[in-house]
């Protein structure tokens, strides 16, 4: 008997817990040291900027998102600098949100996309996207079901998730690049 209750309430303390349904408050805590040592060697990229497509105010998540892509980038070995600096690539952001009803339900479509070109390559604005180069990497994260860029940790998680994919492909960019370079 009492392998059974205990049985009972480990599978449901799992169902809370993957369910993200907790009855109880809990707290997530990230935290980011940007001391370097000499001997890092980062990948320079300057953000151009942060789009939010949501309807209602999405002043705040364009804010928050501008404010954690750096620290993100910066987990991954990629150094935000400004364009007066030279950085060797450039990245935008872009996040939408989208209410969707299959039947009597309302979803919601979030996406969070990390574009980077060759800094030289940037798109420039009123130039039309068929006279653009593509970018050299693209992260793009697709969430379907009842979350919203509302939570700051929905938003922080799929921009991790989106910057970890972009900054994966420059680092393979760069390897290839160092290679070349030794032959």
């Amino acid at each position: 008997m009492k392998k059974i209750f205990l049985l009972t309430i480990v599978v449901f303390t799992g169902i809370f817990i993957s369910c993200e349904t907790m009855p109880f408050r809990y707290v997530r805590n990230e935290s980011w040291s940007t001391h370097s040592s000499k001997k890092k060697k980062f990948i320079t990229v300057s953000l151009l900027g942060v789009d939010v497509d949501r309807a209602g105010s999405w002043d705040s998540i364009e804010r928050e998102t501008a404010a954690l892509a750096p620290l993100y980038f910066w987990n991954r070995k990629c150094k935000i600098v400004t364009a007066d600096e030279k950085p060797v690539y450039a990245a935008k952001i872009n996040l939408r949100e989208r209410e969707f009803s299959p039947g009597w339900n309302t979803r919601r479509s979030l996406v969070v996309e990390v574009r980077v070109w060759s800094f030289e390559d940037v798109p420039r604005e009123g130039v039309p996207v068929y006279n653009q180069k593509l970018p050299v990497a693209v992260g793009r994260i697709v969430v379907i079901g009842d979350v919203s860029f509302s939570s700051s940790h929905t938003t922080s998680r799929l921009l991790s998730k989106a910057v970890n994919k972009t900054a994966r492909q420059l680092s393979a960019i760069e390897r290839q690049k160092n290679k070349r370079q030794k032959t």
